[in-house]
């Protein structure tokens, strides 16, 4: 399929997920850039429409479709149409009910989407065992497809295996793995979109570990290169840069724009992973302080929350000005308004911005 067929099918099959939804407006700029740059043109409104959770299949046993039910409505509130649904494998293993079903009609029932994920084995980064990994690939693939192919709530699939960008052998197997993994999800459903969701490293002097830093010029290249070789249909590029509360819209901006580019040249979908988590560190000088040079994924005693809304609202606009479609991952760990009072206030807030959003004419974004 071409360049521009490509793209051309996937936005008609992503109107019932974000058509309705974007539009072109203006945005406020971040406060620390505004006297450099014009107001930009969004590319969609800056609010969120799915979140990334995992299949939880005690939940799904415990509570079933009441519980899954109150969990969406929660999420529709709030301005949700898509459910990003990683970690099947348990549900596709059920032989007394099929609960992830019960999923599905219950995302149906809203006029919500689903993106569901192909799968993935442990540690899949480190043995690096091509075969294996395909062959799960595929055994989910197969089974979402039998059992859920023609359900009307799928709408797109997700490959998990994550990366920045590789380099030397993982770089090689990377570019066996992807291809061939869409490949999978071509044959399965070959209507149905396939999405991936990278990151990028902010980590320039390498604190967090011995790993390339890629400027965003070749973080751009790469990418080009890697998607049009792979043939993904949507990228759902991470904002996080480390997750860590210190990191600026500044440093965030410039991969954004490679990206974008990156997706505008290979023919993709560029989406925007917008996390609504992050960790709490003043910066990188106190973060090594406390901790030394390590990967901060080895480090237990960091604090979490959910991104402030005045904070939060910056990278939301942010990616709007080059994204097609918000979604994010925090809100399951850290925003659900069940969790405790945190999590309530932050849902509340975070409603009332939505609803802001909504009620605002566009030209005063």
């Amino acid at each position: 399929m071409s360049v521009l067929s490509r793209r051309s099918f996937i936005h008609a099959s992503g109107v019932a997920v974000a058509g309705a939804f974007c539009g072109l407006s203006a945005r406020e700029q971040d406060e620390k850039s505004i006297e450099n740059l014009k107001t930009p043109t969004l590319s969609c409104l800056p609010i969120l429409r799915g979140h990334l959770r995992p299949y939880d299949h005690v939940f799904s046993m415990k509570e079933g479709l009441e519980g899954w039910r109150r969990e969406l409505e929660d999420e529709r509130r709030i301005g949700s149409n898509l459910l990003w649904l990683s970690h099947v494998r348990p549900g596709l293993n059920e032989t007394e009910r099929d609960t992830l079903k019960e999923v599905f009609d219950a995302c149906a029932e809203r006029d919500m989407k689903v993106i569901v994920e192909t799968g993935h084995t442990q540690k899949w980064y480190v043995h690096r065992d091509l075969q294996r990994e395909l062959d799960e690939i595929r055994a989910v693939c197969k089974l979402l497809a039998e059992r859920y192919g023609d359900h009307p709530a799928l709408y797109a699939w997700y490959i998990h295996q994550e990366i920045y960008v590789a380099y030397d052998d993982f770089g090689r197997y990377i570019d066996e793995l992807y291809p061939s993994a869409v490949e999978v999800c071509k044959k399965a459903i070959p209507e149905k979109p396939v999405t991936l969701s990278p990151f990028f490293i902010l980590d320039q002097n390498k604190v967090f570990g011995h790993f390339r830093y890629a400027e965003p010029d070749e973080y751009r290249e790469y990418w080009t290169r890697l998607i049009k070789r792979s043939g993904f249909d949507i990228i759902m590029l991470q904002d996080s840069g480390e997750h860590f509360s210190y990191v600026t819209m500044e440093q965030r901006r410039p991969f954004f724009e490679a990206m974008w580019g990156a997706c505008k040249d290979s023919g993709a979908i560029l989406w925007g992973n917008v996390e609504s988590a992050e960790m709490v560190m003043e910066g990188i000088e106190k973060y090594v302080e406390l901790y030394g040079r390590v990967h901060h994924a080895t480090v237990k005693d960091i604090p979490w929350r959910s991104v402030p809304m005045e904070r939060l609202a910056q990278k939301l606009r942010l990616a709007a000005e080059f994204c097609e479609n918000l979604v994010s991952w925090g809100y399951y760990q850290f925003g659900r308004p069940h969790l405790g009072p945190e999590a309530k206030q932050w849902y509340e807030e975070y409603r009332r911005y939505y609803e802001g959003v909504r009620a605002r004419p566009r030209g005063d974004l």
